[in-house]
């Protein structure tokens, strides 16, 4: 309901054609459920005005398409992807394309008119973006590039100049930034290969102690009970793998 919700969100839900529900016409549209025999009941009110716009886009969701049916693109006017556009510029000229490309669609997510208000090193956390917000992005970008693209996107690479970089080296541009975790645990698996044996057990116990901190209380303690089992560093290796999963 619209009481429920901040301006941001109620903005965004606007524009991707879903209007907000008022407490009344909420409870009422709940009593029509209640009497009807159907197994699944959706109460929304959809703006097909909207939905038509967000089709243009390829952001609507499957299930809504056949509300937003789009007018076939003109033989004449076919669009030109990224890479093609790449393909057309100097290498030089190539990332402030692609950052402008991404502070467009960052605009479009927030509801700015232009992308000159999407500063490209400021997180997206601090410029109002949320979990839905981040997926948008996400199906945004993987609309305009035809990259598949993580919906941790936006977690793993936090700034708009950061998501740039990422997709300019998608396209063969420049070496993707790593994500900083990535880093850390890369330095921590360069500095643990030179750990000699005896020091094994003050070593497990530091990486119960970090382990504990993004696992489960049950699922910590299990860790660390076969760390500290472990005979070999290449056994703690072979934990660790399994906790964080390859690089």
């Amino acid at each position: 309901m619209a009481a429920q919700l901040g301006a941001g969100e109620l903005a965004r839900l606007e524009r991707m054609g879903a209007k907000a529900l008022t407490a009344e016409s909420g409870l009422a549209l709940f009593d029509r459920a209640l009497a009807t025999d159907a197994a699944l009941l959706a109460p929304v009110r959809l703006d097909t005005a909207a939905l038509r716009a967000q089709a243009r886009t390829g952001a609507v969701p499957a299930v809504l398409r056949g509300l937003a049916p789009v007018a076939a693109r003109r033989a004449d006017a076919p669009t030109v992807s990224l890479r093609d556009q790449l393909a057309g510029v100097e290498e030089a000229d190539r990332p402030q394309l692609v950052l402008d490309m991404v502070r467009t669609q960052v605009a479009a997510v927030l509801g700015h008119t232009s992308a000159a208000a999407v500063e490209p090193d400021r997180a997206f956390q601090e410029i109002g973006f949320d979990s839905l917000g981040a997926v948008e992005l996400r199906n945004r970008l993987t609309q305009a590039t035809g990259l598949r693209l993580a919906a941790t996107l936006v977690f793993d690479y936090p700034t708009p100049a950061e998501i740039a970089r990422l997709l300019l080296a998608e396209f063969g541009g420049i070496a993707a930034a790593e994500p900083p975790i990535e880093k850390e645990l890369n330095k921590l698996e360069d500095m643990l290969s030179t750990v000699a044996d005896t020091e094994r057990r003050h070593v497990a116990e530091r990486l119960r102690r970090l382990l504990s901190v993004v696992a489960d209380d049950d699922e910590a303690e299990s860790t660390a009970e076969r760390i500290e089992a472990a005979t070999s560093m290449d056994e703690v290796f072979q934990m660790i793998d399994a906790e964080f999963g390859e690089a």
